[in-house]
């Protein structure tokens, strides 16, 4: 679970675990674990979502991104009913969307603005 860290080791957790997924079910993961790990890099998907438009201003680019992390994340939830939007009732998700906001909060302007830019730049 996500404990103070700050937005930037957030992201590299989140971009990594994109290009990695296959990664979860290779490392011995129960399906929840695994479900747990996907919420969390969504909810910090969701978090960069909220703070990049107002470092960098709206980007088609960086909305397609964003989009294709929680794609890439939701297609290994266990549960493949699952969307984006039925998670936003999920309380356990609602728990790590708000630690990834308070990691949010936590970091610099400049900490915000690079990751925004390695989303911007993502090549997924």
């Amino acid at each position: 679970m996500i404990k103070t860290i700050s937005l930037r080791n957030l992201l590299g957790l989140t971009l990594a675990a994109a290009v990695s997924q296959a990664a979860l079910a290779s490392d011995g993961l129960t399906a929840e674990e695994a479900n747990e790990i996907i919420k969390e890099d969504i909810a910090a998907t969701q978090v960069m979502a909220e703070v990049c438009p107002a470092i960098i201003g709206q980007n088609a680019k960086f909305d397609a991104n964003i989009q294709v992390l929680v794609k890439t994340y939701l297609a290994d939830y266990s549960d493949k009913s699952a969307s984006y939007q039925s998670l936003q009732s999920d309380a356990q998700y609602k728990s790590f969307l708000e630690e990834s906001r308070e990691a949010a909060k936590q970091s610099s302007k400049e900490e915000q603005k690079s990751v925004c830019e390695d989303v911007l730049n993502f090549e997924g």
